[in-house]
């Protein structure tokens, strides 16, 4: 039974994904982080807390042909650095090396790598956007991302291990909360706590939303998925449905029964409106989402209502 190890595990999709995997338990499942995965128990077999992510150490000499999805990475799109040499250095050659030391202990399994579907492709030309739109990133976060895409498929070409690029669209709908992550949960809690919410330009730009659980299925699919002698294929994974900021903001008022503060500024780094075309994703992996956005938010308000009286 191949392995499956999700490296960045304590993060907003890596703990879901561990959940979601461990709850099914048809595999042996491994949370890698520097800090405990919240969704799984303090003692589970599957925590595997790191010193040092990047090492390798954390995969099992038994488990040479082992799924890796790969979630450690950066996870502020807005995140600012000095230069490229900066980012390089701390962002880009780790994750190299991690393969590579994978690689040297014998790995020839299957990498998932979750990528960006807004910030790879930067302003794009057409809507939706297909996997072969260029890709243009206006932010360090989309340059992280594609530079890691375009090493991972020249390893595993060079190297014979396959691969799976996952570029993911705005994913919501997690239990685990990060501040300044993610447009909704900060959304929630600004109306939550009566605070102002930032709305970059006028609030018309149109973003692509899928729910966790779409979202696990997908991952879940892309396990199982015969490559059939391919060594790497990127897909879109979203919706394939635009909602502006304007709307999200409505429709979030509108089920909360409360009014959103909210001040604009000027578009700095942030893409025009992003849109993704799964298409690809729903032939190859037989998978498309179900759940529509305001029934996402229903039942993510709802149970973080129920969490909130609990505590």
């Amino acid at each position: 039974m191949r392995a499956i190890y999700i490296t960045g595990a304590s993060g907003v999709i890596g703990s879901s994904l561990a959940l979601h995997f461990a709850t099914a338990g048809d595999r042996r499942v491994f949370a890698v982080g520097r800090t405990p995965c919240p969704t799984l128990p303090a003692g589970h077999p599957g925590q595997k807390g790191v010193t040092d992510l990047f090492d390798a150490k954390w995969l099992e000499p038994g488990d040479p042909d082992a799924t890796i999805v790969h979630c450690a990475g950066l996870a502020n799109p807005r995140q600012e650095f000095r230069n490229f040499a900066e980012l390089s250095r701390d962002h880009i050659l780790p994750h190299i090396d991690m393969l590579e030391r994978m690689l040297e202990r014998g790995w020839c399994g299957r990498l998932i790598f979750f990528s960006s579907g807004g910030a790879i492709y930067g302003d794009t030309l057409e809507l939706p956007i297909r996997e072969t739109h260029p890709t243009n990133p206006k932010s360090f976060y989309g340059l992280h991302k594609l530079c890691l895409e375009r090493a991972f498929i020249h390893m595993a070409q060079t190297h014979g291990f396959e691969l799976v690029i996952l570029r993911v669209a705005n994913p919501y709908g997690s239990h685990v909360r990060k501040p300044q992550q993610g447009v909704i949960p900060i959304l929630l809690n600004r109306i939550e706590k009566d605070r102002p919410f930032r709305v970059i330009g006028d609030g018309t730009a149109e973003r692509d939303y899928i729910e966790m659980s779409d979202l696990c299925d997908a991952v879940t699919r892309t396990i199982a998925l015969n490559m059939q002698h391919r060594r790497a294929i990127i897909l879109n994974i979203g919706s394939g449905i635009g909602t502006s900021l304007n709307d999200l903001i409505a429709i979030m008022e509108e089920i909360t029964g409360k009014t959103l503060i909210k001040f604009n500024e000027p578009v700095l780094h942030d893409v025009q409106s992003n849109v993704l075309d799964c298409h690809r994703a729903r032939n190859v992996l037989n998978w498309q989402p179900q759940t529509a956005l305001e029934s996402g938010l229903r039942k993510l308000i709802g149970e973080r209502h129920v969490h909130n009286h609990q505590q």
